[in-house]
């Protein structure tokens, strides 16, 4: 082979149906016909990718990329893998295939397959940030209250529907039963008590198939930007959609945006059980801290890409 480092591709079978595989199918071929060490590996269930990265990133000899074919989820159970290896973790490639992509949007990696495959070969390794809640790692948004309901929803409800459709649809289904709660977040922009619809600890700028929650954040200057929403009317929120999906949100005055390197988010006395999930997966439950850590892995990116603007 013409060069040392080899690379595994871990993808989930049921991302973006069967586009994964197909990814995968691709990006082995490209590689090898590069000349390089290439194989791929299917999960066969929720956590699975994560224990294939740790123990690709474990071994000892050529240098390895562990690369992530599917979705934000996908991404986010093989960096936890990664960094549970030790102090000098396996490169991290991205083949976006899944559901939602943001993480690969954010790298500015692109979504056709074989251009993709492509960056692997000729593309440079960058430190990236990553969020860590409660002690995972996460890559794009991390949110509690509505976002965190709507993420739920997504997830046990199966729906054939991709990115932001899947999110919209959510919304409406979800919107009607929901209760803004009392909550008290604090971090580097001091301490805030009271209604919160939505607050979400954005890496990078968008999740859920690009929403552009946190316009200005980026995965590159280890810091979190948070959004804030207090108290809204229903009524408001569904002609809110497309300026969020724009980034055209944050002067409104139910909302408030922050920078912070950590932020802990608890309910007010007397409120129930609340979920943070992020990349699409739940992360647990308040109280919680999230925090960014710079730096955190090595990704492959296409030369001379940076974060969507």
């Amino acid at each position: 082979m013409g060069d040392e480092r080899r690379f595994v591709i871990i993808y989930n079978p049921a991302a973006g149906g069967r586009r994964a595989a197909r990814a995968a199918e691709h990006a082995v071929r490209i590689l090898q016909e590069g000349d390089r060490h290439a194989e791929s590996v299917a999960t066969h269930g929720h956590g699975h990718a994560e224990e294939i990265a740790a123990r690709w990133s474990a071994m000892d000899g050529a240098e390895t990329c562990v690369v992530a074919c599917g979705g934000d989820g996908t991404v986010q159970e093989v960096v936890n893998g990664l960094l549970s290896a030790g102090a000098a973790p396996a490169i991290l490639g991205i083949l976006p295939a899944g559901r939602c992509n943001d993480f690969a949007r954010a790298l500015g990696i692109p979504s056709d397959s074989a251009a993709a495959g492509r960056s692997l070969l000729g593309g440079e390794t960058r430190s990236v940030d990553l969020g860590r809640a409660g002690g995972r790692y996460f890559c794009t948004v991390a949110a509690v209250g509505f976002d965190a309901v709507v993420s739920r929803y997504v997830n046990d409800h199966r729906l054939p529907l991709r990115g932001t459709s899947a999110y919209v649809f959510a919304t409406l289904r979800a919107l009607w039963s929901y209760r803004t709660a009392e909550m008290v977040l604090s971090g580097d922009f001091g301490v805030y008590e009271g209604p919160v619809f939505l607050a979400a600890s954005g890496n990078t700028s968008s999740y859920g198939g690009a929403m552009r929650i946190a316009p200005d954040a980026s995965p590159f200057d280890g810091w979190l930007r948070i959004c804030l929403v207090t108290r809204i009317a229903r009524w408001q929120v569904i002609p809110l959609l497309p300026r969020v999906m724009a980034g055209r949100h944050t002067r409104l005055s139910q909302v408030t945006m922050m920078n912070t390197r950590t932020i802990r988010i608890a309910t007010a006395e007397g409120n129930g059980p609340m979920e943070v999930w992020a990349d699409g997966e739940p992360m647990g439950t308040l109280p919680i801290t999230i925090e960014a850590i710079p730096g955190a892995v090595q990704v492959i990116m296409p030369r001379g890409s940076s974060e969507e603007s």
